[in-house]
């Protein structure tokens, strides 16, 4: 009986295992310009999870806890990844710059607590960031869910 139940489920793990994987998004490369003149890196664009500028870099996050640096514009990598179909929602940091999310990467959105820099007014959990577990935003958490309704 015990073996038949195994059979029945393997059998049932296999069947269910390539509709799971056809759910998964194909991987999509954009070629990445990274600092100080190194060769091109390929980056799976659905796997970035934040970008934003810093330090005279565009700074992608992304799900593997890595983050790459770039010599490329904010604006440029940002077209590039969301024609490769990354969904990105725009908000502002705490030094008024853009910074994009990756919308299926959001997991929780908050008031700030005190912990945020002057000026923040929302917490954004996203799953992936390097060094943090939220981006401090100057939009309010009605704002940044309004915006997050508005992105394609």
């Amino acid at each position: 009986m015990i073996r038949r139940r195994a059979l029945v489920l393997s059998s049932l793990a296999l069947l269910l295992a390539p509709a799971a994987a056809a759910q998964e998004p194909p991987a999509r490369f954009i070629e990445l310009q990274p600092m100080e003149g190194r060769a091109a890196v390929r980056l799976n664009a659905l796997q970035v999870v934040r970008i934003a500028r810093l330090d005279g870099a565009t700074i992608l996050d992304t799900t593997a806890y890595v983050q790459q640096r770039s010599s490329e514009a904010l604006e440029a990598v940002v077209r590039r990844l969301q024609s490769a179909g990354l969904r990105l929602v725009a908000l502002t940091d705490l030094n008024g710059a853009r910074t994009y999310l990756a919308l299926d990467r959001i997991v929780l959105l908050r008031p700030s607590e005190e912990r945020h820099a002057a000026g923040a007014r929302a917490a954004i959990v996203v799953a992936g960031l390097r060094f943090a577990t939220d981006v401090a935003v100057r939009e309010t958490v009605a704002e940044a869910m309004a915006a997050i309704a508005a992105a394609p």
